[in-house]
């Protein structure tokens, strides 16, 4: 199935039917109108009525008989018989204007009528709220026509001396300000209806539009799920396979790569068709940024031993720019040369500045691009059909998508090609400073740059993980077998693996557990993984367990929302075996460094810079401060923390273990000698006082804990420490 057809039926597939929705908004707001403009019009009538039988106007009494029988029972006749509100409005404009003409024709004609043909023109006003020309030039015709038809009968009719000359008058004028009362209750109505219909229909476009995107983030994340494990078996068979596996491998990848490509273009182009597509700007070095998308591109230009260079005018351009679609749009460019350009051949990114313009040019010496047909490769699902491109070709996205972010970027894009020759794209973009300097970039190139470096780290820190003497718990918790299948066999050997398949499982394992590690996925049934992560971070009993999201939601509203809920680390999907061992190592080595500061004792800091840590150092702060506050209490033990804390015993061990790699009750032995070591140095007190304010009331017991902690009894440390004092 082409790619075309295939975006045509994900534009239809599972989004809610509002055609129903508009309907019968529609419907609602006519039979509204329907009802509030008959209430209307017999008001007016009985009015006319009662001033008729006022001036005794018999004829006049008897044709307000009938208006109100057409308007009423007739009406509510119509809409039994035809049950569309559209018809009954319309059987009731008729049978207005042949009552009117009727009782025109009966009182003589059009001058003796009192002027009741101007009521017949309130029909033809209503033809309005139809918006369809064929109802409104039925009704518009057939009031011509009954109007033509009383003009040509005028001298042939009867009745004229059934009104009286000078009832007729005051009649034409009561008619004249009756209808011109009618038009303006009518424009006044009708205008607020449309008002309203056009603010539902907006909100109607907002609904599909929104049910749109939210088809193609799902699509994505279905995709993305299984190109994890295509791509992830794919890459342990290209390191552990024989030679014609590993090929084959290379093939599984690279065509995983290709469709992981077509849906991130995919739920781009759901964006921007549905206006959700934002310009996120910061201000910052655009040059380091396009060198690290270049360096992503080298190695597959690499793999067709192409020359790859990077040019730029200057060492800096500061500007405002979207890392995104900047990254999109230099990654498509030099994508697509690389794909046009044979073996051997040369491919250069230039950038340079001209006025308060950035000029980015990607260069090739590829197949080229004939003239007739530069223009038409930025149509979306156009593809060139010649020999050369069926053989590289592609869905025909890419170049538009391209072309509409560096547009909706207020830049430009053109091309310039000899074919055979050279291929030159060049994006412009207005160089702007609106932002303020935001270090978010040089943040995010800065890991980058050391996730790239840490790969080369992988072997060793695998050897060192196997040699580890008892393995850390890793929680997964993931709704997909498949992915937990992958994710089990790469890490078994390295980690205790338990899993978890939903968020509410998950978060019960881990209240149970206490893993050292948790690998969570976002889009899960119940809970996902942003609940997950806000609840875990927010409990004292499992703050301190690093978490990582694994999720197909690439975009970085999602990124940054994981951040904000307490994530330690975000990995895409389709991800890398390696890159998510090293963040997991990575993790692991940090808290290890935190065991060894919270287990000397000392009251952590006030402020970190790392949100995750200031709960722990919050906690740590907490739990000592408590300890030393009970010190003197020979009673003071594990039991009595766990109450002063609000824990259990089993989870304040496992969340203690977890922080210090210690148990509370030797932690609290510790304070104690530490307490009892400053007393002894700083105070006048004797040894014996000193044990009985840490809480110890035997003294043997005192200089035995004394000395297993500080190597001497507390006579021999008080008198090394005099003695050393003297000497300086």
């Amino acid at each position: 199935m082409k790619f075309e057809q295939l975006h045509r039926q994900f534009s239809k597939f599972s989004v809610p039917n509002f055609g129903s929705k508009r309907r019968s908004h529609v419907e609602a707001a006519l039979f509204r109108y329907f009802i509030a403009e008959s209430l209307v019009a017999i008001g007016l009538v009985i009015s006319l009525l009662t001033i008729a039988l006022i001036v005794r106007a018999p004829i006049m009494v008897e044709y307000g008989i009938s208006l109100l029988a057409s308007i009423g029972t007739l009406s509510v006749v119509a809409f039994i018989l035809f049950k569309k509100i559209e018809h009954c409005i319309l059987f009731q404009q008729l049978l207005t204007i042949t009552i009117v003409a009727f009782y025109t024709a009966r009182m003589g004609g059009l001058l003796t009528s009192g002027g009741i043909i101007i009521l017949g023109a309130a029909p033809v006003l209503k033809t309005l709220v139809f918006k369809q020309l064929r109802k409104m030039v039925t009704v518009y015709i057939y009031f011509l026509c009954c109007l033509t038809l009383l003009a040509l009968l005028d001298p042939y009719l009867n009745g004229k001396n059934l009104l009286e000359p000078s009832h007729n008058k005051f009649f034409f004028a009561l008619n004249f300000a009756v209808i011109i009362s009618y038009i303006f209750l009518f424009a006044a109505y009708t205008q607020r209806m449309f008002s309203k219909l056009e603010h539902k229909e907006v909100l109607r476009q907002k609904e599909i539009s929104d049910a749109k995107t939210r088809l193609y983030t799902n699509i994505t994340h279905e995709f993305r799920t299984p190109l994890t494990v295509i791509l992830g078996l794919a890459d342990s068979i290209q390191n552990n396979g024989q030679a014609e596996l590993r090929e084959k491998a290379k093939t599984i990848s690279r065509n995983g790569e290709r469709l992981l490509e077509l849906v991130d273009q995919l739920l781009n182009l759901s964006k921007l068709e549905s206006g959700n597509l934002e310009v996120k700007n910061i201000y910052g070095d655009i040059i380091p940024f396009l060198r690290y998308i270049f360096q992503l591109q080298k190695y597959h230009a690499e793999e067709k031993n192409l020359q790859f260079e990077f040019q730029s005018a200057s060492q800096s351009y500061e500007m405002d720019f979207d890392p995104e679609k900047v990254t999109t749009i230099v990654s498509n460019l030099l994508g697509n040369a690389i794909k046009f350009t044979p073996e051997n051949g040369k491919i250069c990114l230039k950038v340079s500045r001209t006025g308060n313009d950035l000029y980015i040019n990607v260069i090739d010496n590829g197949i080229g691009i004939s003239p007739g047909l530069q223009e038409k490769i930025f149509e979306r699902f156009y593809q060139v059909d010649d020999r050369d491109t069926r053989q590289t070709g592609g869905a025909g996205i890419g170049l538009s998508l391209t072309k509409e972010l560096v547009l909706l970027l207020n830049g430009s894009i053109s091309v310039t090609s000899n074919p055979g020759a050279q291929t030159v794209f060049t994006v412009q973009l207005p160089m702007t400073s609106a932002e303020n300097k935001s270090p978010e970039i040089l943040a995010f190139l800065q890991q980058e740059q050391q996730s790239l470096a840490e790969d080369a780290e992988i072997e060793n820190l695998a050897e060192n993980t196997g040699s580890r003497k008892s393995k850390d718990l890793l929680l997964l918790i993931e709704d997909n077998q498949d992915v937990v299948s992958y994710i089990v066999s790469c890490y078994r050997d390295q980690f205790k693996i338990e899993v978890a398949h939903n968020g509410q499982a998950g978060l019960q394992q881990a209240l149970e557990s206490t893993p050292d590690i948790i690998v969570s996925d976002i889009m899960m049934p119940g809970m996902d993984g942003f609940e997950l992560c806000h609840k875990l971070k927010n409990d004292y009993r499992t703050s301190h367990i690093p978490i990582i999201l694994l999720t197909a939601k690439a975009d970085l509203p999602s990124r940054i929302r994981g951040l904000e809920e307490g994530a330690d680390a975000f990995v895409v999907k389709p991800f890398n075996q390696h890159e998510l061992f090293v963040r997991i190592t990575k993790l692991l080595e940090l808290r290890r460094r935190l065991r060894e500061r919270y287990a000397g004792g000392a009251l952590p800091s006030e402020k970190h810079a790392c949100t995750s840590i200031q709960r722990e150092d919050q906690f740590m702060r907490k739990l000592t401060e408590c300890i030393r506050k009970n010190l003197p209490d020979e009673n003071f033990d594990v039991p009595a923390l766990c109450s002063e804390m609000a824990m259990s015993k089993s989870q304040l061990y496992r969340k203690f273990k977890a922080l210090t790699n210690m148990s509370a009750a030797k932690y609290i032995r510790k304070l104690r000698m530490q307490r009892a070591r400053h007393l002894l140095l700083t105070s006048s007190l004797n040894i014996t006082e000193i044990s009985w304010e840490v809480g110890i009331k035997t003294l043997s017991t005192f200089s035995e804990i004394f000395k297993d902690e500080f190597g001497q009894s507390p006579s021999e440390y008080q008198d090394h420490f005099n003695g050393n004092l003297r000497k300086n």
